[in-house]
């Protein structure tokens, strides 16, 4: 499902050249909970949505090198790959239900729609009574599943979690780890899982790459 194959990334900064990225191959099939820990984590992901460019090296998704890809192209494949964020990315002052609804209006989906994909969604990640409430009230637990209700909407068949647990407890790690077990095994969602938390990599996943040098 995903091919990183031979990927080379540098950044230039006023200290000189970093190596973010040195010589990494990753398959990813689909179905997996694929954990990623150490150092270029980020990047790696960053590249499988198309927010990075490569120095060289290919990364495939769905069979197709982004790459080569024209920018309508690649936002069409970006419709299928979900993102969670560590710290929510979330619009503080809006509602629950304008949140998650808010990929779907810029996309000018109808409205009963987006009701329909919202309600779903909120009853999945267990928060139909905070539809009408403001993001600024909910619980670090409570912004994460928002977070995941978001991604969920436009029916990925990736979802890439950076850092998703990191801004939380122990017992709502717990809970947001289940949820997205829950997610890969009930909707066939492949997950790929950035951590810095060995325990998190344990307790979800069935791969492992842990990036170093």
């Amino acid at each position: 499902m995903i091919k990183v194959e031979h990927a080379n990334k540098t950044f230039s900064g006023k200290y000189g050249k970093v190596h973010a990225l040195q010589d990494v191959s990753i398959h990813v099939e689909k179905g997996d909970i694929f954990g990623f820990s150490g150092a270029g984590k980020s990047t790696l992901i960053r590249l499988v949505n198309g927010l990075e460019t490569l120095d060289s090296g290919t990364v495939t998704v769905h069979g197709e090198e982004l790459g080569s890809l024209k920018k309508p192209q690649l936002r069409k494949l970006r419709r299928k790959i979900g993102m969670v964020f560590q710290q929510f990315n979330l619009l503080e002052s809006k509602t629950v239900y304008h949140n998650i609804a808010l990929p779907l209006i810029l996309e000018k989906v109808p409205k009963a729609e987006i009701d329909k994909k919202v309600k779903e969604v909120l009853q999945f990640v267990e928060l139909e009574d905070k539809k009408d409430v403001y993001v600024s009230q909910l619980s670090g637990g409570q912004k994460q599943r928002v977070g995941i209700a978001r991604a969920l909407t436009t029916t990925p068949d990736i979802l890439l979690c950076d850092e998703a647990t990191s801004a939380l407890d122990p017992q709502t790690t717990e809970a947001i780890l289940k949820l997205l077990k829950k997610i890969n095994r009930e909707m066939g969602v492949t997950i790929l899982l950035i951590t810095h938390q060995m325990q998190v990599v344990q307790m979800i996943c069935n791969k492992v790459a842990v990036m170093e040098n």
